[in-house]
């Protein structure tokens, strides 16, 4: 285990501990301002260890097997389980709609499926700018969201522009990924 594979792994602690937070939140209403603080704070925090992991794993020569499975896991359960989270605030739900996450999550199956089909193939299928441009604008939604459920408006107008600008992303690096992998998966029909 190198360090970027622990900055990985801490990730997905900390993204427990974020939907923790949010739980607990909802369970105990006079306490919700303070947890969704928390839990902003720590999703800002595994936010960053996506990129830091990546960053020191391409830098020290330290790319797993381990990482080329987890980094995007850890990912994927950050903004997923996050959104999900999210759809029982009220406060998120001004912005925040059931299809948008249902996309997102529709996304991540198949681009997961897809990486699945080419790599097996035996070629390397590795992210790509439109998905690390789609993870930023999905941070930045997730995290004016949970700024709302913290009881602040300021950032509304931050999570409608994210809402939007992340979901063109979404569609649009799906499709990109499923256009990349087309000699694979269509035998170059597209």
């Amino acid at each position: 285990m190198n360090i970027p594979n622990l900055i990985t792994t801490a990730r997905l602690v900390i993204t427990a501990l974020v939907f923790v937070c949010l739980q607990v939140g909802m369970s105990w209403p006079d306490r919700l301002q303070p947890l969704a603080w928390v839990a902003f704070g720590l999703f800002l925090i595994a936010a960053f260890t996506d990129f830091l992991d990546g960053y020191l794993a391409r830098k020290w020569n330290l790319v797993t097997a381990f990482g080329r499975v987890a980094d995007p896991f850890a990912d994927k359960i950050l903004i997923t389980g996050s959104l999900v989270m999210l759809l029982q605030f009220p406060a998120a739900m001004q912005v925040l709609t059931g299809w948008y996450v249902v996309v997102v999550i529709a996304r991540e199956f198949l681009v997961t499926a897809v990486r699945g089909v080419v790599e097996a193939s035996g070629q390397a299928f590795p992210a790509d700018r439109l998905g690390k441009y789609k993870m930023v604008a999905q941070c930045w939604t997730v995290g004016a969201l949970m700024t709302m459920v913290a009881g602040t408006d300021i950032w509304h107008w931050a999570a409608v522009a994210g809402y939007w600008v992340s979901l063109l992303l979404t569609v649009v690096s799906g499709a990109n990924y499923v256009y990349k992998a087309r000699q694979v998966l269509f035998g170059g029909a597209l």
